[in-house]
């Protein structure tokens, strides 16, 4: 049996509409928005790293392995991507972005189940019903190489790095909303409020 995927947990963003916050480490019902995260993840995967450019310290009281975009500082999340490719130790990565407070809890097998329709792909990604989710995906740690050229070369959207793959995508139109990701104090608002829903139904 292979071992289950280690999840990487993005934290490198600006959130410039946030005011530059570290929105992972920020209160989100009681508890920083990271440990949300961790607990709709971690029952799913083998291991955590999280990628971090700020607030080392403070991410290792989440998970003991760390990395940051190295060489490729600034240059968009590809660049936490390909960092936690190449500090992985299994040859699955799942990949989740560090502000998403409802990730679903089977997110794992679904996006697994996603890349065996034929023709089998190597790479699955969610869509949450409006569009592509491409920080949420599920990939080989192969392909950092491959990554790491795409980045040397100039590129930085992740859609477009997708593209030279071939890629599946899985349907989470049935996810609640703020399952992805948070940007603006409204969303933040919305997010806690439903999470307060369905954690007191």
């Amino acid at each position: 049996m292979n071992a289950r995927p280690t999840a990487l947990i993005l934290c490198g963003g600006g959130a410039t509409r946030l005011g530059g916050i570290d929105k992972p480490l920020r209160d989100f019902g009681g508890a920083p928005l990271i440990e949300r995260v961790l607990q709709r993840i971690a029952p799913q995967v083998g291991s955590v790293i999280i990628s971090a450019n700020r607030s080392h310290q403070q991410y290792k009281d989440f998970a003991p392995r760390l990395a940051d975009d190295g060489a490729f500082v600034d240059c968009g999340p590809l660049a936490g991507l390909l960092a936690g490719l190449d500090a992985a130790l299994t040859d699955e990565v799942l990949c989740v972005p560090g502000d998403a407070p409802l990730l679903p809890l089977d997110l794992v097998a679904r996006l697994s189940k996603s890349r065996l329709g034929p023709p089998a792909a190597i790479v699955a990604f969610a869509d949450d019903g409006h569009g592509p989710q491409p920080l949420c995906c599920l990939l080989p740690r192969s392909l950092r190489d491959d990554l790491r050229s795409y980045l040397g070369a100039g590129g930085r959207t992740p859609r477009d790095w997708f593209r030279r793959h071939h890629a599946a995508v899985a349907n989470f139109s049935d996810a609640p909303p703020w399952a992805w990701s948070i940007n603006t104090d409204e969303e933040w608002i919305a997010a806690e409020r439903q999470f307060a829903e369905r954690k007191n139904p």
